[in-house]
């Protein structure tokens, strides 16, 4: 079945959604808090003011039923709350593409598209190790950790891929690792690839020193076995 949208003639106004909401939500939230989420976000889009009354009214709605909705969302992470600078209450709807990929104040620089860009194939990387979307915060649990840490999205990526190895993909578990690592000097996958190889030499090398241990031990028990040997030959009279 094909879908193609009608030519618009009158425009009445519209309003835009992130795909990366709708992609991972819709499936996620009940039909309740879509609806509470949904108008909201057209009354904040639009006009910059979001009438509660008229919404409850639209939906039939009580205030404890909408309040409900709007836990869920935060919960979620998609709803945050904040104060503005006269201390007043306020509830901010996050813009998930931000969340991904930080805040590009600077996208004329090379840099941050370089970095926006590693982002997001680290959260490609850790949503298919996981096999499940991110949250909200989820995806904050891992910016706060870049930033926290001075880390590469690569040694993130890695964290997780250590931690499927391990069967533990708890993202507050995982993100210990990278704790972990800081604490070691490792601030990149590469980082973390030398130390991993100069561990390995030491491995190696430690079975050699101990069989060299073990070859001189061998040789005093034969310099020993010799000596009785002799000690016996001469008690016989042999010399």
């Amino acid at each position: 079945m094909n879908f193609k949208m009608q030519d618009v003639k009158l425009d009445l106004g519209m309003t835009a959604f992130e795909n990366m909401f709708l992609n991972t939500y819709v499936q996620m939230a009940d039909g309740d808090a879509l609806k509470v989420y949904l108008l909201v976000y057209k009354d904040a889009y639009n006009t910059g003011l979001v009438d509660i009354k008229k919404i409850q009214k639209q939906l039939s709605f009580t205030e404890e039923k909408f309040n409900e909705c709007i836990e869920f969302w935060i919960n979620m992470g998609v709803f945050r709350e904040k104060k503005n600078p006269r201390g007043e209450n306020f509830i901010e709807i996050v813009s998930l593409r931000q969340m991904y990929y930080g805040d590009n104040s600077k996208s004329d620089n090379e840099i941050s598209f370089d970095q926006a860009g590693r982002k997001s194939i680290m959260f490609d990387n850790i949503e298919r190790i996981l096999d499940r979307s991110l949250t909200p915060a989820d995806i904050t649990r891992i910016q706060e950790t870049l930033i926290d840490y001075d880390s590469d999205p690569e040694l993130v990526t890695e964290a997780f891929r250590q931690g499927k190895a391990n069967g533990n993909m708890d993202v507050k578990y995982v993100l210990g690792y990278i704790k972990t690592w800081r604490d070691q000097g490792v601030f990149t996958l590469s980082d973390l690839k030398m130390r991993e190889e100069r561990q390995k030499l030491a491995r190696n090398n430690f079975p050699r020193q101990y069989r060299k241990k073990s070859s001189t031990n061998d040789d005093v028990k034969n310099y020993a076995q010799k000596a009785r040997e002799e000690r016996f030959r001469k008690m016989l009279g042999e010399d």
